[in-house]
């Protein structure tokens, strides 16, 4: 792998993750120098059971339309910088060289159902066991234990019970999905703070621990000012005045509003003064409707329609050069497309290309930002099992060894 200076280099995690919650909390402390060893069935398959197409079921992902389905991205936007090697962890062999890693390793990081590693005999008692000093992490749906342990933990199922989809919802009241995996991102950025917090603790007293971390505490958590105000306030249930408005809580305008040829941003209400200036129409700011923070929860439909009406007027960029000038809280609403080639995405290095098995790829670059000891984007994803010789040579295992697992197919 290509050296690293990130402030995680010589952290060496064993990772038994799978779909998004683990192994996005991975991939944040691979991009921070830390050595990944991916830990892969020796069968090429997903959790469900389909066939591992990371790159494609061909092997076309990005080059040919029906071999780039989601379910490769899936795989692609959470394991960069990642070695994988295949075990058979169910084989008396195949856990007897997880056995063997484990005292070598730094952190064991897990996104089972509780229960599940502890019946394929590597839990966190035997690591510790074996490591005293490891870091053991453990994501899941809803916590080790409670009246939900059971249930099948995953994030449209987590933003439904925690109120996202109520938050996210239409003027309605009917609840939406996020539009993105909300709750598996959030619990892998706690995730991987959390396993970065007891490293700090370990270098410091020579401890290792176990650290929890869950998708429905992660979404629940991340509420946070709206949760807290409805927990507190008399507020009630939380329902936006209108689709394109940002909270149900905050009174416009606090959303996107359609222009002549797409929509803008806005977000604050002390600027209504200037913004009615801008718009060419009378000032809402002293029409007892919208002049206070009440008045405009409770007329936000017709506030959003007035302003709207004179929005339509120009285009998004024309509405744009006349507020920048004057320090509007606005912005346009863009597609991915503009995005991606954002002026601002490309000057902070948030859009890279990699050499991949398929040829060059983009992926998101590394959001933090450390001027000592930077993370870094260094690999692609890798191939099922790619690193498996090249990870057992280092951990001292011979080439007859390596051979006679295989020949057992232990790995």
């Amino acid at each position: 792998m290509t050296s690293s200076s990130g402030p995680l280099t010589g952290i060496r995690i064993l990772d038994f993750t799978e779909r998004m919650q683990g192994p996005y909390a991975t991939q944040m402390l691979s991009d921070m120098g830390a050595d990944i060893i991916k830990v892969e069935r020796r069968t090429s398959l997903t959790p469900d059971g389909r066939p591992d197409d990371r790159y494609g079921e061909r092997n076309m992902y990005g080059k040919d339309h029906e071999d780039s389905k989601s379910y490769s991205a899936g795989f692609l936007a959470s394991n960069r910088n990642k070695r994988s090697i295949t075990v058979d962890l169910k084989s008396p062999e195949g856990l007897a060289v997880i056995e063997r890693l484990i005292p070598q390793v730094d952190v064991v990081y897990e996104n089972f159902r509780p229960g599940v590693m502890d019946r394929l005999g590597v839990g966190y008692e035997r690591c510790q066991e074996l490591n005293p000093g490891v870091v053991y992490a453990s994501a899941t749906g809803y916590g080790p234990d409670g009246p939900y342990v059971k249930r099948p933990g995953q994030d449209v199922l987590v933003e439904a019970l925690t109120g996202w989809g109520r938050i996210n919802g239409d003027a309605t009241g009917r609840p939406v999905p996020v539009g993105t995996a909300l709750a598996d991102t959030l619990g892998a950025m706690n995730g991987a703070f959390a396993v970065a917090s007891a490293l700090y603790h370990r270098a410091l007293t020579g401890e290792g621990q176990r650290v929890e971390v869950c998708l429905f505490d992660s979404a629940l958590a991340a509420l946070a000012e709206w949760g807290l105000h409805n927990m507190n306030t008399d507020v009630g249930e939380p329902q936006r005045p209108t689709p394109s408005h940002a909270s149900p809580y905050t009174p416009p305008p606090y959303g996107f509003y359609e222009t002549k040829d797409g929509h803008i941003a806005l977000s604050s209400g002390r600027q209504i003064k200037q913004l009615s200036r801008i718009l060419e129409i009378d000032d809402l700011s002293e029409d007892p409707r919208f002049n206070a923070f009440w008045p405009r929860v409770e007329n936000g439909t017709l506030f959003t329609e007035i302003i709207e009406e004179a929005l339509r007027k120009r285009t998004t960029a024309e509405w744009l050069e006349l507020m920048e000038p004057e320090d509007m809280f606005a912005a346009p609403v863009n597609t991915f497309e503009e995005a991606f080639r954002d002026p601002q995405a490309l000057h902070n290095e948030m859009i890279v290309e990699l050499e991949t098995p398929v040829g060059p790829l983009k992926f998101f670059g590394v959001p933090y930002k450390l001027d000592k000891t930077p993370a870094s984007v260094r690999t692609a994803p890798p191939t099922h099992g790619q690193h498996t010789d090249e990870v057992l040579r280092e951990s001292g295992f011979s080439e007859e060894e390596i051979a006679e697992l295989r020949a057992k197919q232990a790995i």
